[in-house]
């Protein structure tokens, strides 16, 4: 089939500048006394991360040992524990779509289309050296790739941004099947990585539609439509869907940009609830509540079971905000100039905050000043959501520093 191009808008809301909009400045932080102990337990060193790209590379994990790659393919391991790296190796390969680690094997996408899997199991996951890690296989795909890789069952599956879903298989690499739908040519800059839920593939499309495919062969099951384009021009009519769907208890929770907010029953497609609602950041689901943050910088919790409004957050506005994480029992958000923020999950009030790479990382037994910190920022943007991982808050920000925090208890 000949290769659509499509062409991507980076809107200046989620630019890498100091200001995410071009209309009003982000809202600016007052100095804050924290009400939770927060710690930091150690600072990790990630390459280059991903520099001015917009691209969403995060670690993974396997056990005590965690994995992160930058946008240049620089590969390394590092324990969980102490942020101490084991080794580190060169893949020389431009890194567009995240990381994904299975039976032993890691797997990534990249900015030429290519599908890369490392192996890691003889030696990376046992004996800790990277001397025998090997490149076991590559697949050209039609084109790039910024999504995370899915796999289950020997199927990995993949998405490009021209809109094709593929299954390929994880021993070589061929491809078992692929799943093509055209998108819209006015895209923002982005993708969600398929969901695979026992042998259903979830994978949401720029043009507002969830989709369910067959993993064995990728046959659709069901589409159903969240969010319609509107508008006046095509910006006004960009309808995004780059957050990667949730699954609780068999219900998919989408977003999407200037689109909806919906749950959907992963059996049939059904529209449990839907509203509407503009986010391109991501969401997190408990057993009562969606928590979402929106375009705008807001934080949501919303009822599962119906979509009403609980809680809004609405002190952090275009500060560029990441999808939400829950620890213990709080909401923690990440923003452009570094800081993260933990929200208390029944009200949704800011509690504490911190800032990635700040002095205090490095100074022993002396805060850095709040207020200076406000005044001189140092624009780290943070564009992956913060990942709770044995206990530890993880953060990375766009050059690679990646810190781990935990919540001090008397």
């Amino acid at each position: 089939m000949k290769f659509l191009p499509v062409i991507t808008v980076f809107l200046l809301l989620i630019g890498c500048g100091s200001s995410p909009s071009s209309v009003l400045p982000p809202v600016e932080l007052t100095p804050l006394t924290n009400q939770i102990d927060i710690s930091r337990q150690w600072k990790f060193t990630a390459g280059k991360g991903v520099s001015d790209f917009y691209l969403k590379l995060k670690p993974v994990f396997n056990k005590d040992t965690g994995y992160i790659v930058d946008y240049k393919g620089h590969l390394q391991a590092f324990t969980i524990k102490s942020g101490k790296q084991l080794w580190d190796v060169d893949l020389n390969v431009p890194v567009s779509g995240g990381l994904t680690l299975a039976d032993g094997k890691l797997f990534l996408g990249t900015s030429k289309g290519e599908v890369v899997a490392i192996d890691l199991d003889s030696h990376g996951l046992k004996n800790q050296d990277s001397k025998n890690i090997k490149e076991l296989w590559r697949a050209q795909l039609s084109s790039e790739i910024l999504s995370r890789p899915a796999i289950a069952h020997g199927v990995i599956v993949v998405k490009t941004i021209d809109g094709r879903v593929y299954g390929l298989d994880a021993d070589n690499g061929n491809q078992s099947w692929v799943y093509d739908r055209t998108v819209p040519r006015l895209t923002l800059r982005g993708s969600s990585s398929a969901l695979i839920v026992n042998d259903i593939v979830i994978s949401t499309s720029d043009n507002g539609k969830v989709a369910a495919l067959s993993l064995k062969n990728g046959k659709l099951l069901w589409e159903s439509t969240i969010a319609v384009a509107k508008g006046r021009n095509q910006l006004e009519r960009v309808i995004d869907m780059d957050i990667d769907p949730v699954v609780v208890d068999d219900v998919i929770y989408v977003a999407g940009y200037q689109g909806r907010i919906a749950a959907v029953k992963i059996g049939s497609g059904q529209l449990i609830w839907s509203r509407d609602f503009s986010s391109y950041s991501g969401l997190y689901v408990d057993a009562y509540r969606v928590y979402v943050t929106d375009a705008t910088g807001q934080v949501w919790a919303l009822n599962r079971h119906n979509g009403s409004t609980l809680w809004r957050q609405d002190k952090l506005l275009r500060r560029q905000l990441t999808g939400p994480e829950a620890y213990d029992k709080y909401i923690v958000v990440g923003d452009y100039d570094g800081f993260l923020h933990w929200l208390n999950r029944e009200d949704g009030k800011i509690v504490a905050r911190k800032q990635i790479n700040s002095s205090d990382v490095f100074v022993e037994d002396e805060e850095i000043d709040e207020e200076l910190a406000l005044l001189f920022s140092k624009q780290n943007n943070i564009l992956v959501k913060p990942l709770l991982v044995k206990g530890l808050l993880l953060s990375l920000d766009r050059v690679g520093h990646l810190e781990a925090f935990k919540i001090e208890t008397n």
